[in-house]
């Protein structure tokens, strides 16, 4: 905000020129009962506390606040976690704890700290692995400071209308998380025949080819594919098979049944590795290391499929490319509509959606695995399988890691998926669709009115720091009457 747009009263200013950063280190173990303030118990871009603890819990040194101090948390600036505490107490060294003050109010100041500008301001000044800064880095950031009475009256409104908007936007989450919980009923019912009860009831199942038989054609096929490839290379060499040639062939790996429960009549159990198609590379992960780099990445040509783009059970369209002659290198890890992949790092582990149509020439990134299906299976069945929390809670045995969870190829070739028979895939297919389409539109409207109040929420901060929300008072004390006292005092 330039001095000619500056509304009459206020005056511009840096965050280092009316702030003084309380910089009181404690021992936790000295008032074990005090409460603490960790990063966990602050809520992003809400300054929200979720909880605290107690002191004693923890072992290294920590900083103390008082009443009405705002902490700022400098590890990860873009996660805008900001907080005014009403009571006394402790927090982690990650927080800034700066007071309030007779220049600036401590409610004004919490809010000023969540506006869109500050947060850009210091995520660009981060660096290292854990990106951190420090009050040194902000200090210079420029603010627009109004009179000290007036600070108090744009906390007060904003406190209002954020509190009603946080309130709008619970009951958007409140709706989104219901929708979330029938989505998962939907395809626990699926993944444990539930869902198709009825019509098997009326069909009978002797009717149908059983999924014992179909998964026995698949391997045939696996077999007959690989004995094909091993003849063709013995040709092209020019040799004679050897005698028990036959016996390199490697099966796929199989379920363990032990420890599966039972299936609906025609069902079969069979692992992720057995319904692949017959094809080399059926299951693949992406290019490590320096094959595929940021550096790689170009405005347009073939994409590249990351974590971002498996959604849950759907397919988030980020885009990111590389050119035609990146792809040609890295062609065996090319990804074709219709194809499976899974995120093999992260959360709700194996999170799998089909690649659909339109994609284009496409490869998958590192943590990512595309899985080519048996053309016999229905992909969007077994997706959905796939995707079912009875079927996650059975392959968290199969992930290692606590703060970056993973599952490696072979943990997900060894997932194990219920295969009904060939036409009740199908009619799950359809099922599942029926069920989720209202779900995913109503989703898309949630997070578009999400999104809203977002937007809704970084326009009424800015109208409030740019003197917009409130009409000023001529009898305020002028905020440069503040900072001359300010720069008066440091001098002395």
């Amino acid at each position: 905000m330039s001095a000619d747009t500056t509304p009459d009263g206020w005056a511009t200013t840096t965050l280092g020129d009316v702030i003084e950063p309380r910089r009181v280190k404690a021992d936790p173990q000295a008032t074990p009962n005090a409460k603490f303030v960790g990063m966990e118990h602050v809520e992003a871009h809400t300054t929200k506390l979720l909880g605290t603890t107690t002191a004693g819990a923890m072992k290294s040194s920590v900083n103390a606040f008082k009443r009405g101090d705002v902490l700022y948390g400098r590890l990860r600036p873009y996660l805008n976690k900001v907080h005014q505490p009403d009571f006394d107490g402790l927090c982690s060294g990650e927080f800034v704890v700066m007071p309030d003050n007779d220049a600036i109010s401590g409610a004004f100041l919490k809010h000023r700290l969540s506006a869109y500008d500050f947060v850009d301001f210091a995520s660009h000044l981060n660096a290292g692995d854990r990106p951190r800064v420090d009050f040194g880095q902000l200090q210079s950031f420029a603010l627009a400071l109004p009179p000290r009475d007036e600070q108090t009256r744009i906390a007060n409104l904003l406190d209002e209308l954020l509190d009603d908007l946080a309130t709008g936007v619970a009951a958007l989450e409140r709706c989104r998380e219901k929708l979330h919980l029938y989505r998962a009923s939907v395809l626990k019912a699926a993944v444990e025949g539930d869902l198709t009860a009825d019509w098997r009831s009326a069909l009978g199942a002797s009717r149908c080819e059983p999924a014992s038989t179909l998964l026995q054609r698949i391997l045939a096929e696996r077999r007959e594919h690989w004995e094909q490839e091993q003849l063709r290379t013995y040709a092209e060499k020019g040799k004679t098979p050897p005698k028990n040639w036959k016996a390199k062939y490697k099966e796929p790996i199989a379920p363990d049944l032990a420890d599966l429960p039972s299936l609906p009549a025609g069902w079969e159990w069979a692992t992720v590795d057995q319904i692949a198609a017959p094809e080399n590379r059926a299951l693949t992960d992406g290019p490590f290391g320096s094959n595929l780099k940021t550096a790689h990445y170009t405005t347009s040509g073939p994409r590249v499929i990351r974590l971002q783009n498996i959604g849950d059970g759907v397919f988030a369209d980020a885009e990111a490319h590389i050119s035609h002659e990146r792809f040609e290198a890295l062609r065996k890890y090319e990804v074709k509509a219709g194809d499976i992949v899974f995120a093999a790092l992260g959360n709700n582990l194996p999170r799998a959606c089909v690649i659909p149509d339109g994609v284009g020439l496409a490869i998958v990134k590192a943590d990512c695995v595309r899985f080519r299906p048996s053309a016999l299976v229905s992909r969007a069945c077994i997706c959905s399988f796939v995707n079912a929390d009875p079927t996650r809670q059975r392959a968290k045995r199969l992930i290692h890691g606590v703060g970056r969870p993973r599952l490696n190829l072979r943990s997900l070739r060894s997932v194990a998926v219920p295969v009904p028979p060939p036409e009740e895939q199908h009619e799950i297919a359809d099922r599942i669709g029926d069920h989720l389409a209202a779900v995913h539109e109503v989703e898309a409207t949630l997070a578009d009115k999400l999104s809203s109040a977002t937007r809704l929420r970084q326009s009424i901060l800015h109208r409030a720091f740019t003197g917009n929300l409130l009409p000023q008072d001529p009898n305020d004390e002028p905020a440069s009457k503040i900072i001359e006292r300010i720069a008066t005092k440091r001098s002395s």
